[in-house]
């Protein structure tokens, strides 16, 4: 695999990563918070995984990552636009 396509699947993943752990701290509620957590950790969880898959030749087998895998310019358009909204 094209080591750019899967950096941009690693970024791809991690922007997910931040959405969620961005919707975890905006809410009030014990069990709402603890679901939105369980959300975040299994993201990161991908996140690790693209990581370790750095030097793989093998497509990513995360849906979103596969997602970006396969639709690299629509996803590196959603990853700049995800970047330029944090500024």
């Amino acid at each position: 695999m094209n080591p750019a396509a899967r950096r941009l699947a690693m970024a791809y993943q991690a922007c997910e990563v931040a959405d969620l752990a961005t919707v975890a701290v905006s809410l009030e509620d014990p069990t709402e918070i603890k679901q939105q957590a369980a959300r975040v950790l299994a993201a990161a969880q991908q996140l690790v995984a693209a990581a370790n898959g750095l030097e793989s030749d093998d497509p990513p087998g995360d849906p979103l990552q596969r997602f970006a895998y396969e639709h690299p310019e629509e996803a590196a358009e959603d990853v700049a636009e995800w970047v330029s909204r944090r500024r």
